[in-house]
């Protein structure tokens, strides 16, 4: 039924004939911060943020709140969002549907099947990829559900997010399993979601992470191979997307790499030197290092859900700041083989953000000085 409407609707004739009749079927129109009607368990647990919630007339903005059009029986019809964006929902017993449009074009579509009011599936539809889930109950409780991943271009795969509950009943935590073509547990599984623990804030979170990354990259120094002396060592993370790769990891540039990029005499060498995906490419995988004890990528984890409810990576910032300025220090520095102008640097892996005026802020313009005379900088 939904692939079908898909394809009805991808008529932008019918799309608009659709768009109108859902239109004509309100009686009341509400505003909200998002979506209303896209609802499933736990979806603040599982993707943060604020919230969502309704929002007076005079308090609404058209750039970024959600008008909802509601029929006679009190259904959400349609949902008029941002730049254009039209959602039309369509009702019948025991199963919704709801069609997204972008500008008179079909975006996605979502079937959405409850009883007694518990989503028991739900299915995505686009143009070229989706999924089907299933939600597994025990009373009142949600179990796991089982995601059924689809793509033209790529292979099917499966996984389930299982739910566990502490004593009283509320939600523990969200772990993510892979599994195989026949529902199998392949071994590979994620924790999405962990309740905090009581007296657990931002803050504290916070403060847990930078005191154990200390602690990780404290046992790390002394590893780094000698060999040819270091001219850098990059704390890395990710800018678009920083809870991908938190706790951040360490790439070290050695002194033959620089060189190299140095005699080339282009104007993009500032680049090549501090770029960490371009310091791997020369000199490989064996010059970088992943921390993976437990404790740390735990805290990690908890640090990354506050950060997505508050939809702020602020906390994430002033660790990398600290735990940078930590390494710079002169017995820190003491325990590698280094150039007489090494530096520590905070680097964004996908190359979005520069990260030379946080190196020169954070060096001082005596050693920036240094880099500068020498084409580093």
């Amino acid at each position: 039924m939904l692939r079908q409407l898909y394809t009805t609707y991808s008529d932008p004739a019918a799309a608009r004939t659709l768009v109108a009749s859902c239109k004509a079927a309100v009686v009341q129109w509400r505003w909200a911060t998002e979506s209303m009607a896209f609802a499933t368990p736990f979806l603040q647990e599982k993707q943060g943020g604020p919230k969502a919630r309704w929002v007076t007339d005079d308090k609404a903005d058209p750039a970024r709140h959600v008008r909802h059009g509601f029929d006679a029986q009190g259904r959400v019809v349609i949902e008029c969002g941002t730049r254009g964006t039209i959602t039309a929902w369509l009702h019948a017993p025991g199963v919704r549907h709801s069609l997204s449009f972008d500008d008179g074009d079909i975006a996605s579509g979502w079937e959405w099947r409850e009883h007694d009011g518990k989503l028991q599936g739900l299915d995505l539809i686009t143009d070229d990829r989706g999924f089907n889930e299933i939600y597994h109950w025990e009373g009142d409780q949600l179990q796991r559900v089982v995601i059924e991943n689809w793509s033209k271009r790529e292979r099917t795969w499966w996984c389930q997010n299982v739910y566990t509950y502490n004593d009283a009943g509320q939600l523990d935590t969200i772990v993510l399993e892979y599994l195989d073509a026949k529902g199998r547990r392949n071994g590979k599984s994620r924790l999405e979601y962990q309740r905090p623990r009581p007296g657990e804030t931002l803050a504290t979170v916070t403060a847990e992470v930078e005191r154990l990354l200390i602690e990780a990259v404290s046992a790390q120094l002394p590893r780094i191979p000698a060999g040819e002396p270091l001219y850098c060592l990059l704390l890395c993370f990710t800018a678009e997307d920083t809870t991908a790769a938190w706790p951040p990891f360490l790439v070290w540039g050695r002194q033959p790499y620089r060189q190299a990029v140095l005699d080339r005499g282009d104007d993009e060498a500032r680049y090549y030197l501090w770029a960490p995906d371009e310091i791997r490419e020369v000199q490989g995988d064996s010059e970088e290092h992943w921390f993976t004890e437990p404790a740390l990528t735990e805290a990690c984890q908890r640090h990354s859900q506050y950060m997505e409810l508050r939809q702020s990576t602020a906390s994430a910032t002033r660790v990398l700041k600290n735990v940078a300025a930590w390494l710079d220090a002169p017995e820190r520095r003491a325990l590698l083989t280094t150039t007489d102008d090494f530096v520590v640097a905070v680097a964004d892996n996908s190359g979005n953000i520069d990260p030379l005026p946080g190196l020169r802020k954070a060096i001082g313009p005596e050693r920036w000085a240094v880099l500068k005379a020498r084409g580093c900088v």
